[in-house]
């Protein structure tokens, strides 16, 4: 749902709320950004003005756009949390990060909607020298569309150090460790398998639609195995499940599903594969939980590396690319 909720003459919270004005272009809307989140952003950024709701799942999540110090601003918040904050970037891209785009296979594509990730709930993402730590950008390759995102740290000596990630569109990704953010169905499902929740990496799709990496203990397995990191989708369907621990490594492609060999031969992933001096990224690993079955596997070549995890029928999950280095 897409119609605009416009906040206008933004001033004390009391009439800020008193003076919401509803532009509904929907027929059948839902009841727009209620008084706490309209409080929740104006707790974190009292000074916006030009506020401008979007609404991205009725009754649920909002997109705010604003002015705040002058800089511009896009921020998803829920009916109660802020999630998310970026600030939009005027101008160019660091050099440093557009040089390492540069070296990759991903090289070549056009960028849009650059911006610094300002807020995360339950994630700190300003490094303590004022910079930030996280740039996104929307991103055209191959006549389709990605998010990229550079994450940037400060070792104790040294030059700073970039990881790049082509990532399918994201509106936004957050990390929550409160069960009840997720889908009463996958509460139902960790109730009755015995496992303990720690938190979970919530993704946003361009379509509104979320997807789900939880972080689990299982307390009926030994204590090495414990630790799971699953997948859902939005209907709570259980799509993958990894654990480093328990994992079945091995080298041989003929291992791997028919569909998974047969997608390893795209021309994007030519020249990568498993390395041969013990490379970071390159493996091949079957993980059983239950009667699921799931397969992650990762290529690199050099610097870069495309990380996937398939079914265990051979269809792709998920496919993301990775590159890194200093300059």
């Amino acid at each position: 749902m897409n119609y605009l909720i416009k906040l206008i003459g933004l001033c004390l919270l009391p009439l800020v709320i008193s003076c919401n004005r509803y532009i509904d272009v929907q027929p059948t809307p839902d009841k727009g950004p209620p008084t706490s989140t309209v409080r929740t952003l104006i707790d974190h950024y009292p000074q916006a003005q030009d506020i401008e709701f979007t609404t991205l799942v009725p009754n649920h999540f909002w997109r705010a756009t604003f002015t705040y110090q002058r800089h511009r601003y896009q921020a998803l918040t829920s009916p109660a949390q802020l999630l998310t904050t970026d600030q939009l970037v005027e101008g160019t891209i660091a050099d440093s990060l557009t040089r390492l785009l540069e070296s990759t296979v991903i090289a070549g594509g056009a960028f849009h909607n650059p911006r610094f990730r300002q807020f995360e709930l339950n994630r700190t993402v300003v490094h303590p020298n004022g910079q930030f730590i996280d740039t996104y950008a929307d991103y055209t390759w191959q006549q389709q569309s990605f998010t990229l995102r550079w994450s940037i740290a400060w070792p104790p000596t040294g030059k700073p150090f970039y990881n790049l990630y082509l990532l399918p569109v994201q509106m936004t990704q957050y990390t929550t460790d409160q069960l009840t953010d997720l889908p009463e169905s996958i509460q139902a499902s960790l109730r009755q398998q015995g496992m303990v929740f720690t938190e979970a990496q919530i993704e946003m799709d361009g379509s509104g639609k979320r997807r789900y990496l939880l972080f689990i203990q299982q307390p009926s397995r030994p204590p090495a195995d414990q630790y799971w990191q699953l997948s859902y989708d939005e209907e709570g369907k259980f799509l993958a499940a990894t654990n480093s621990a328990t994992a079945q490594y091995f080298q041989q492609l003929d291992r791997l599903p028919p569909a998974v060999q047969q997608y390893l031969q795209r021309p994007e992933l030519a020249g990568f594969g498993l390395g041969t001096k013990g490379g970071q990224f390159g493996s091949f690993a079957r993980h059983d939980f239950g009667s699921l079955t799931t397969y992650a596997v990762n290529v690199e070549k050099g610097k870069q590396a495309w990380q996937m995890l398939f079914s265990g029928e051979g269809q792709l999950i998920s496919r993301s690319f990775l590159a890194y280095g200093s300059f």
